[in-house]
């Protein structure tokens, strides 16, 4: 990832680049308009801001749809889920992959990757892995039996030891920092201005906005981008605003809350995928 500064960012023109976090997490999609300082600065209101290497930019876009989850393994974990994957005191981010199949006493996984990188593992390699069943998160160990590079790449692991499971609530909020274009839904002339996401649900979130924050009760329309399963995704969700506590926003930006109106299947199949990644991401990987 480079760094970047507040003059590295175009103002009133499309954004050249995606912009990231720190962490790599997606902040702001390439394409979108900062409209004037005020954008930038609450784009950097809440930490630094990278872009991302050249010849990662293209690996992270595309699009994805949502697919009815297979038959379950080991755990509840249904083929087609989602694992985070790295070695035992490893300090980088888990590698990303899906769990692909299992067999009475292992399981076939997708070969890892990490920022559209793949990451290498040998047999023989201790691993701590972490999966979502719909209800808890598990955490637990396995042991590379094989690499196989025919007739695709993937790795098979032993069973699961050192299970550690974490309940997860039936509504679960997540702390982001997404950057989002807002505009009110009844008034046409209403010009999309940038906000910020924060404590997500699959029902509404915490909003922080660079212009003067909507009455409670009026329509407004909400566009950002999802990073899921390392695939950046737009998604333009319609809500109601609702007060928030002045504790969430400040004199320079105001906040104010939304509660999602009913979405589409797939909106709602990404926003549920993304609340869980980023479950997965805080969760601990030492068992």
């Amino acid at each position: 990832m480079i760094p970047l500064t507040p003059n590295d960012l175009p103002v009133g023109q499309p954004l050249p680049w995606s912009l990231l976090d720190g962490q790599g997490n997606l902040l702001l999609g390439s394409g979108n308009v900062l409209a004037d300082g005020r954008d930038v600065a609450l784009v950097f209101r809440h930490g630094s801001v990278c872009r991302p290497d050249a010849e990662n930019e293209s690996d992270n876009a595309g699009t994805t749809a949502a697919s009815a989850p297979g038959p379950s393994g080991p755990l509840g974990l249904h083929v087609g889920t989602l694992l985070q994957i790295k070695t035992p005191g490893d300090p980088s981010r888990a590698a990303a992959s899906r769990l692909i199949g299992f067999i009475e006493h292992g399981l076939f996984v997708s070969w890892p990757q990490l920022g559209g990188r793949d990451i290498a593992f040998h047999a023989g390699e201790q691993v701590l892995l972490r999966g979502f069943t719909g209800r808890t998160i598990h955490s637990f160990q396995c042991t590379v039996t094989a690499v196989c590079r025919s007739p695709f790449r993937y790795l098979v692991l032993s069973d699961p030891t050192e299970v550690h499971q974490v309940p997860v609530r039936s509504s679960p909020r997540v702390p982001t920092r997404l950057a989002a274009q807002w505009s009110s839904v009844d008034d046409d002339s209403s010009t999309p201005r940038l906000a910020v996401l924060s404590d997500l649900s699959a029902g509404g979130a915490l909003v922080q906005t660079a212009a003067p924050a909507p009455a409670p009760g009026t329509r407004v329309r909400l566009r950002f981008a999802l990073r899921t399963a390392g695939i950046d995704t737009e998604i333009t969700l319609d809500a109601w605003a609702r007060p928030a506590s002045r504790e969430h926003g400040d004199a320079d930006f105001p906040a104010f809350g939304v509660a999602f109106e009913l979405m589409g299947e797939r909106e709602a199949a990404l926003l549920h995928c993304y609340i869980y990644e980023q479950l997965l991401s805080v969760a601990s990987l030492t068992v």
